[in-house]
């Protein structure tokens, strides 16, 4: 592939990143607050994340043999457009006073069709890079979505707070249409690897067994599902407990926005810095297993902090965490898999765990509301799960080493 049009087509897609995951970041932290100015009750506004967790399950069932037979570019200009359209359905039911279901509603359409085509980015990365530089440029695109995001977090904060929700909510298509204009400029000439008619020829449902066969009889790919899935159970109480316990320390949700803004700092510099300069060629089982032995002990440390700035400092090593395992996560996946079933490796990875993350969340909402158990005592059974899953981890390393040796002697011999 010509350097040129690949280096292009890089910076277009970092380009578009920045836009429409600044509108994610913004849309993410305005809906919270919209929920919880019209209920005051920071359980219902944490529902807005909840949702994230319920299309994710939603999607990873479906959504992989969709993305597997669509080109990677009209993939992503669906979603931008799609989202600008839902953006602007949300300006309308702010002017118009709907209630916060309808609110609820739309962050959840939002999130389903953002997700839906999230595995189109990483393919980008798969027809574009050779899989030696898959860390690398995973880590880089990963860098510029958490930095938007913290623009994202930060002017809905402040738009919110100086400029009132309503206004607010104005500047919200706006960023998925600039993206849409930025991806319609793609040209990815590396995509010709992929045989779509080939794909196109499977029906639906052969093409999702053949997804789910491919990723179990992998042993690599069936150690990440495993790990992924036992995070997800302390990942996903977190996502509830973080909020509840947030209003708890802070007396509402007014600092909300500089909380997720901690934590994507510390994604930004783990993805921008320490990702791309000393861990770029190592092993993606090791980043996930150190990655996920910091989410638990920073799961276990959140339960101490009794004032914002400590939350946020806990949060921010949450965040380095959290990005680094998901880059660890991409990387193997891009490493193990073939571009042309890479969404529908993604997906089946993803389900186990968010299904196992949702049922975490459906078991914080009942210790809380039904059994009346504190958000600090459940934090301290958190940690438990990031541990377990960076134990698979090291067993993905230890079956890469054993591999390699084998492959090294065969070789020799």
């Amino acid at each position: 592939m010509p350097a040129k049009e690949v280096r292009k087509d890089f910076f277009l897609l970092l380009a578009s990143r920045f836009a429409t995951r600044m509108g994610d970041g913004f849309l993410r932290i305005l809906s919270v607050l919209l929920v919880a100015e019209k209920t005051k009750d920071p359980m219902l506004a944490g529902l807005v994340l909840v949702f994230r967790y319920v299309c994710e399950i939603i999607i990873n069932a479906i959504s992989g043999p969709v993305i597997d037979r669509i080109h990677i570019r009209s993939s992503l200009m669906a979603s931008d457009l799609t989202r600008a359209i839902l953006a602007l359905f949300l300006v309308a039911s702010v002017l118009l006073g709907y209630p916060y279901a309808v609110i609820l509603v739309l962050s959840f359409l939002g999130d389903f069709v953002f997700i839906f085509f999230k595995p189109a980015v990483d393919k980008v990365v798969k027809v574009s890079f050779p899989v030696r530089e898959g860390t690398k440029v995973l880590s880089e695109v990963d860098a510029v979505n958490h930095s938007s995001n913290i623009a994202g977090f930060a002017l809905a904060s402040f738009a919110g707070a100086y400029l009132g929700l309503r206004t607010a909510s104005f500047l919200a298509p706006a960023f998925f249409f600039v993206s849409f204009l930025l991806i319609r400029r793609l040209r990815l000439p590396g995509e010709k690897v992929i045989d779509y008619v080939k794909v196109r020829k499977k029906s639906y449902w052969a093409s999702q067994k053949e997804g789910l066969r491919y990723t179990w009889a992998n042993p690599f790919l069936r150690l990440l599902l495993l790990a992924r899935s036992a995070v997800a159970v302390g990942r996903g109480a977190f996502t509830v407990l973080s909020v509840v316990y947030l209003s708890e320390i802070a007396k509402g949700l007014s600092a909300y926005g500089y909380f997720e803004s901690a934590q994507s700092l510390g994604k930004v510099f783990v993805t921008a810095l320490v990702i791309p300069f000393f861990f770029a060629y190592r092993s993606s089982f090791l980043i996930m297993g150190l990655s996920m032995s910091l989410i638990g002990i920073s799961f276990f440390c959140f339960n101490l902090a009794s004032t914002v700035v400590v939350a946020c400092l806990v949060g921010a090593l949450v965040g380095v965490g959290q990005a680094s395992e998901a880059v660890a996560i991409d990387s193997c996946i891009n490493r193990y898999s073939e571009a042309h079933i890479q969404a529908r490796t993604k997906s089946t990875t993803s389900f186990g765990s968010r299904l196992a993350g949702l049922a975490a969340i459906g078991c914080c909402y009942f210790c809380i509301i039904s059994l009346q158990i504190p958000a600090r005592t459940l934090f301290l059974w958190l940690g438990i799960f990031p541990l377990l899953g960076a134990m698979l981890a090291f067993a993905g390393l230890t079956c890469e080493r054993t591999a390699s040796a084998e492959l090294d002697s065969k070789n020799a011999g």
